[in-house]
């Protein structure tokens, strides 16, 4: 059994603009690198992703008695604001 995982964030490709919705906070410690902060806080992240909705692409086949399944899992396009402070990174998306 192979099973790999991967969080991938892309920055920004031009300014965004909106009202701050539902914010999640996550412990930061000092650290302003969010991608280590979702990591270290992946469990929490993912869950809230899945309040603000994801599309799901699932595929699965079978060939010599071996069964290959890859699913997807995507968030729409949506900007979020990052504020951090010594202790903790807020997140939010824009709409």
């Amino acid at each position: 059994m192979l099973y790999n995982e991967t969080l991938l964030i892309s920055k920004t490709m031009h300014k965004c603009s909106g009202k701050l919705q539902k914010p999640l906070q996550l412990e930061s410690k000092n650290n302003e690198n969010l991608t280590d902060i979702l990591l270290k806080n992946r469990e929490e992240f993912v869950e809230y992703l899945q309040e603000l909705g994801l599309n799901v692409k699932h595929n699965e086949k079978t060939s010599s008695y071996q069964n290959h399944a890859t699913t997807i899992v995507t968030l729409k396009t949506t900007c979020f604001k990052v504020d951090f402070n010594d202790n903790f990174a807020i997140i939010s998306p824009l709409k």
